[in-house]
């Protein structure tokens, strides 16, 4: 079984040495899936890895898998996500979105976007979560008006067995508040 684990180091620093910012930590099956889409966004600021099942790309997918980090975004997640939902609403009028759960350090989310700005109707289903060096987002997407009870009650689970870490550790840390 593979996993993803997702780590980001930073570049050596006056002592030579990598110092380990957190990462997302999932258990994701990744077997069938290919990563179609990735981009450091350069030192400071995060990025992202888009996984698409194999045969596909990211250009023609049926299913999508994110992670991103958002680094040095000092928001809470409600306030990112109240944003981001104004955002896509502006720029797709009839996107829908419900928030499904919500703490201090995550908060999981559903959109459903219309056929909008030259991309296909799609559904996701999403985890962002607080770390401590900045923002994490887990997402799961698919080319579809609404996603499924069996699959929104799978990513929900996949999503709490998630969690944040620091270095090679795969101990969760403790968030700041």
């Amino acid at each position: 079984m593979k996993k993803i684990i997702t780590f980001l180091f930073l570049i050596p620093l006056l002592s030579c040495v990598s110092v380990p910012i957190e990462g997302l930590y999932t258990e994701i099956e990744t077997e069938n899936w290919v990563v179609g889409f990735e981009k450091d966004f350069g030192s400071g600021k995060g990025y992202i890895r888009e996984f698409v099942p194999k045969g596909e790309s990211i250009f023609e997918w049926s299913k999508l898998v994110s992670i991103e980090f958002l680094e040095g975004d000092s928001r809470s997640p409600g306030e990112y996500i109240n944003t981001f939902r104004i955002q896509r609403k502006n720029q797709c009028p009839g996107t829908s979105f419900e928030i499904i759960n919500k703490s201090q350090y995550f908060v999981t989310y559903l959109f459903n976007f219309p056929e909008c700005m030259g991309n296909s109707t799609q559904s996701e289903i999403s985890r962002l979560y607080k770390g401590n060096d900045g923002l994490h987002r887990l997402s799961y997407s698919e080319k579809s008006t609404f996603l499924s009870e069996s699959v929104i009650a799978f990513w929900l689970s996949e999503f709490d067995r998630s969690y944040i870490t620091k270095g090679s550790n795969k101990k969760a840390i403790e968030i700041r508040k």
